[in-house]
């Protein structure tokens, strides 16, 4: 005959609960790891959609990149070619290739800005921003396409207040270290998803951005500047001030 079960003692118990919520504590840091991972993995390929859709855009519009939809500033040797319309905001650009509202929403963007469709209502969740330094230029003037940004992550807020830019520039602070204007977001393990002119994407730093003349747009400012998109090489640039990263890259080599 068996004797009569032993219960657990409360210590013994308690010894249990103890291990129990040690190994979860060691193991949610790596759910929590592998989740971001996915979601790191699913905005790139957001990045590598959009870059394969600018390709299209280009084939379609004369090797032509977009332009700016906003701003009035004179250029200096670029096509003045901007508009206010909804339509030709970039998203609604690269539509018509994704044909998917989500593709421009990044998994780690709990509160991506609602941008307007080209009928100008807000249902496009935009966690990216396009690089203002090619825009309105030709394929065929762009010597570095590999590394030029054309799309990157955007912060939901800058210096306090929501960041609904669409576009992104070197010359006015919103691509720099200071948490105060910077409006790159560095969302996945310290860096961001980039989408570049050549198609292909990539997990980069705003370190390494900040340190290329070329990943900046700080090359393309340079050959062929506006009264904004200009260093101080620029007769009649408009932004001169420290927030222009640009102005670290003087003189150019070309390289």
């Amino acid at each position: 005959m068996t004797g009569p079960r032993r219960a657990f003692t409360l210590i013994e118990l308690l010894v249990v609960i103890a291990i129990i919520a040690i190994l979860a504590a060691m193991l949610f840091p790596v759910f929590s790891q592998a989740r971001e991972q996915a979601r790191a993995i699913s905005c790139l390929s957001n990045m590598r959609q959009l870059g394969t859709a600018v390709q299209l855009y280009v084939q379609d519009y004369d090797e032509r990149m977009f332009f700016r939809t906003s701003g009035t500033n004179s250029n200096v040797t670029r096509t003045d070619a901007r508009n206010s319309s909804n339509a030709s905001k970039w998203w609604n650009l690269m539509m018509p290739y994704v044909k998917n509202n989500q593709l421009f929403q990044c998994p780690s963007d709990g509160t991506p800005t609602l941008s307007p469709d080209p009928n100008g209502k807000d249902v496009i969740p935009r966690s990216y921003i396009a690089n203002t330094a090619s825009e309105d230029l030709q394929l065929a003037q762009i010597s570095d396409v590999v590394d030029t940004i054309v799309v990157t992550e955007k912060t939901d807020t800058i210096a306090g207040a929501t960041n609904t830019s669409s576009w992104i520039g070197a010359f006015n602070g919103e691509m720099s270290n200071n948490p105060a204007t910077n409006g790159v977001a560095a969302r996945h393990h310290n860096g961001m998803n980039c989408s570049f002119l050549d198609g292909h994407a990539r997990w980069t730093t705003l370190d390494t951005v900040l340190a290329s003349r070329w990943l900046t747009g700080c090359q393309l400012m340079h050959e062929y500047p506006t009264s904004e998109l200009c260093d101080v090489s620029v007769p009649g640039c408009t932004s001169t001030g420290p927030s222009n990263v640009c102005n670290s890259f003087i003189p150019y080599s070309g390289d």
